[in-house]
């Protein structure tokens, strides 16, 4: 799988890409949804921006492909909604940081100087943790 083309997260004032997929959990319970390969970069057809706010993760938009190669938006998943509370998700958002040690064309696996990792439970943020990838003599 090639490197894949990242959710965009808003934490701390600051936008950044994401190696998680926190809509995958909630796209799981629908069987009516069905995003499309758009390419080898974008497998699972879609892009989400999120944002975390007074801990809570958001979904705040979306970018996708259905059927035909028709654009949707967040309300195709959410109609008349604005932004939506992810609630469904739980795990780990995990942050690259600092420079590309070393690059590996399989999805999010490229390793980077450090990881922040930001721990969900239902949607709320419970803890954060960076871990340092530069190996020290």
């Amino acid at each position: 799988m090639t490197i894949q083309a990242a959710d965009i997260l808003s934490y701390n004032g600051e936008k950044t890409t994401i190696a998680t997929e926190p809509l995958k959990p909630y796209l799981e319970t629908r069987s009516d949804v069905g995003f499309i390969f758009k390419s080898t970069a974008l497998v699972r057809g879609y892009i989400g921006t999120w944002e975390i706010r007074n801990k809570k993760l958001y979904l705040a938009s979306l970018v996708g492909f259905i059927q035909n190669n028709k654009q949707v938006d967040l309300n195709y998943l959410f109609p008349k909604k604005t932004e939506v509370f992810a609630n469904w998700f739980s795990g780990d958002i995990r942050i690259s940081e600092g420079k590309l040690l070393e690059k590996i064309n399989l999805g999010y696996e490229s390793v980077f100087e450090k990881e922040r990792f930001l721990n969900f439970k239902e949607g709320i943020l419970i803890s954060e943790t960076v871990k340092n990838n530069i190996k020290t003599k």
